[in-house]
């Protein structure tokens, strides 16, 4: 069985990110997480400044006339918050305290802007096609962001952006073999066959098995959230690292890789028709190998 260190390092030119030991706790720019619920909100002791600050500074700075999106990322970098509730909804900006979903965060302090005041097709095509107004080099966004918070992105585009498109990626392998007849198959069947082929586990056995070890045994097992999935998905490439050999953590990456290109060509072709004038009708997704995958 290898460890995450062997299997990251082994994994050939697949260029994984640097992940801590899960006893540890990596310098990822944000405060020690308290033990949130909705009606807690944030502990103050654990953070220098609330949310609401940075955002007041934000808006202070954009409303001064910096670039807004110079402004996002100088909050970005300086927010300490990890999570949170707002109106009802869990923001868990970083997950595992490794990694750390920007765009979730940049949405956040988007939304709590007052209304009018940020160009609403820039920050929708940050936010839905990933493309800010102004492009960045790698080493740009990680000076931007500071070198903490740039490898927990690194953490949640490869545990989590990755992973899930490695289960698409092996959900068109499994309906080739099958001859495109997979459609005939239940859903839930083919998520089982997708979650067997990669883990050798049925899904709901694995998420009983995360909930089980992150204290949430009693959660519905028919109905999960957004935020959870996305920690389930951390959880199971963490799982996945643990377990497998290097070489097969090296193949299965090099397919979510893959197909994670493909799904960014498809964005781009997207984001091509919606601003290119034409009389045809936008089509919001696109098929990818007879995998019909949304592209926003």
């Amino acid at each position: 069985m290898a460890n995450s260190d062997q299997a990251t390092e082994s994994a050939g030119d697949v260029p994984f990110p640097r992940l801590a030991e899960r006893e540890g706790r990596p310098d990822t720019g944000f405060a020690a997480e308290a033990d949130l619920h909705e009606d807690s909100g944030v502990d103050a002791e654990l953070v220098e400044l609330g949310p609401d600050t940075y955002i007041a500074a934000f808006v202070t700075e954009v409303i001064g006339g910096r670039p807004w999106f110079d402004a996002l990322l100088d909050c970005i970098r300086d927010w300490e918050v990890p999570r949170e509730f707002v109106d009802g909804r869990e923001y868990a900006y970083l997950i595992e305290h490794e990694a750390f979903d920007w765009l979730l965060l940049a949405e956040r302090i988007c939304d709590a802007a007052p209304r009018g005041l940020l160009p609403l097709h820039e920050v929708e095509a940050m936010l839905v096609d990933e493309s800010p107004p102004v492009a960045l080099s790698e080493p740009e966004f990680q000076e931007r962001l500071g070198t903490p918070k740039y490898w927990a992105h690194l953490n949640f585009l490869y545990g989590v952006r990755v992973e899930q498109a490695l289960h698409l990626a092996m959900e068109r392998v499994l309906q080739k073999e099958r001859n495109g007849l997979s459609f005939s198959h239940q859903r839930e069947e083919l998520d089982a066959d997708v979650f067997g082929r990669i883990y050798g586990a049925r899904q709901s056995d694995l998420l009983r098995d995360y909930r089980a070890a992150n204290g949430r045994q009693h959660a519905d097992p028919e109905r999960i959230e957004h935020a959870e999935w996305q920690a389930f998905t951390y959880w199971l490439f963490r799982r996945r690292l643990e377990r497998q050999d290097p070489a097969r953590v090296a193949s299965d990456t090099r397919q979510g890789l893959d197909m994670l290109y493909e799904l960014e060509a498809a964005r781009q072709r997207r984001r091509r028709r919606r601003t290119a004038p034409t009389t045809q009708p936008s089509n919001e997704s696109d098929v990818i190998d007879g995998v019909l995958v949304g592209v926003g």
